[in-house]
């Protein structure tokens, strides 16, 4: 499984819903709240043993920026 795709299963568990693609945003999500979107955050840094700062966090609006952000942990 490559990063996207684990990236769309992380993001399909924490907003539970499987209409999650690389186009999902905050914006076009209705799941993608502020409560989810921190348990997405952490759920990221579980499994990818990654340590996201708050500004990083913020900054993860859509999918490309989430792949983007991780791929600089990585």
């Amino acid at each position: 499984m490559n990063l996207e795709e684990q990236v769309l299963a992380i993001m399909r568990e924490v907003f539970e819903t499987d209409d999650v693609s690389t186009q999902s945003s905050q914006k076009n999500c209705e799941r993608w709240d502020s409560l989810h979107h921190l348990t997405l955050a952490s759920e990221l840094e579980e499994a990818f043993d990654i340590e996201l700062e708050p500004e990083e966090i913020g900054a993860m609006t859509d999918f490309a920026r989430v792949i983007e952000m991780l791929k600089g942990k990585l």
